[in-house]
């Protein structure tokens, strides 16, 4: 049986797509095509299978069954075409097309030029970006995004995701050079405010859900949601604010102008991972997160383990 000509790989990512992104409209932009090509890539779909696949009267678009089977179908040999041209490519030498990978500032300092340099040679077109991690979660259960390097566990429950694990990042405190106060969080909140990273990232949400299984109620006077405004900010006296060490790893010159402690009581950690889509890009992933690990260890974290040596104990702590 010859399959119809309308049955084609692309007019399987547009329609999985516009099911991903709930409609026409969102699935147009993200292709940067218009939205009626994007209907009559569908409506040809829909007549060389000889079945509906969108109910048009339910807003957003609902599948009808024919759309749920295609879907869950779609969805797996898509994932076995992609890995079967990076298979191909690669036994023939040639690297993957493009690549988009989206962290936090603070790893992006750290790990941009070493992901560049190690395994630059895989990729035809690299893309990298930094910025808020919720923000990055969503561009990559959207397509805009192959490989997360996050400390967020948003998506671990996500159906076709991959984790591969790079190593924990312990918490600690961080007051101003000036704080004479016991290094506990009740102590410093009577006399400084509180330096809250923001709810928008994977980070602020750690921290804060920390600070709720601690019974801690401090008031939202200061949010920012960049590294550099949360050490700046301490440093410069302001207020007080709970880091990781690898967000000190990127910016070590400022940590002698930082006090900077061990939690008493209840510490914790984020555990920093490479995230990517079953079957998709080789091996890319995984060498990653090998090369992320590799590089905090060997780079990053020494730089911040000459200034607080009982940092030490921390890593094998949490």
């Amino acid at each position: 049986m010859l399959l119809p000509a309308e049955f084609d790989f692309h007019a399987l990512e547009v329609f999985v797509l516009t099911v991903e992104l709930g409609g026409m409209t969102a699935s147009a932009q993200q292709l940067r095509i218009t939205q009626s090509a994007v209907s009559q890539t569908i409506a040809r779909l829909e007549q060389g299978i000889g079945a509906t696949l969108f109910d048009r009267t339910l807003r957003p678009l609902g599948l009808t069954p024919a759309g749920r089977a295609l879907y869950e179908r779609a969805t797996h040999l898509l994932a076995t075409a992609r890995t079967m041209v990076d298979e191909v490519r690669e036994g023939a030498n040639q690297p993957i097309d493009k690549v988009t990978v989206a962290m936090a500032e603070s790893l992006a300092i750290l790990l941009t030029g070493p992901l560049l340099n190690r395994l630059g040679p895989r990729v035809a077109r690299w893309r990298v970006r930094s910025g808020i991690s919720l923000n990055q979660q969503q561009d990559f259960l959207a397509r805009r995004v192959d490989l997360l390097i996050t400390g967020s566990s948003v998506l671990e429950k996500q159906e076709g995701v991959v984790h591969h694990d790079v190593l924990d990042d312990p918490f600690v405190l961080v007051f101003p050079p000036s704080f004479r106060g016991a290094a506990d969080p009740i102590a410093a909140a009577e006399g400084l405010p509180f330096v809250r990273y923001s709810l928008d990232t994977g980070m602020g949400q750690r921290i804060e859900s920390q600070l709720t299984r601690m019974r801690l109620r401090l008031p939202n006077v200061i949010e920012v949601d960049i590294v550099p405004q949360q050490l700046n900010a301490v440093a410069l006296g302001i207020g007080w604010s709970i880091t990781s060490l690898l967000c000190l790893a990127a910016m070590p010159a400022l940590i002698p102008d930082l006090r900077v402690e061990p939690l008493p009581r209840a510490r914790f950690a984020r555990r920093i991972q490479v995230v990517s889509r079953a079957g998709e890009l080789g091996d890319l992933a995984a060498e990653t997160a090998a090369l992320a690990g590799e590089t905090i260890r060997s780079e990053s974290m020494p730089l911040v383990l000459a200034q607080l040596p009982w940092a030490a104990d921390l890593l094998g702590s949490v």
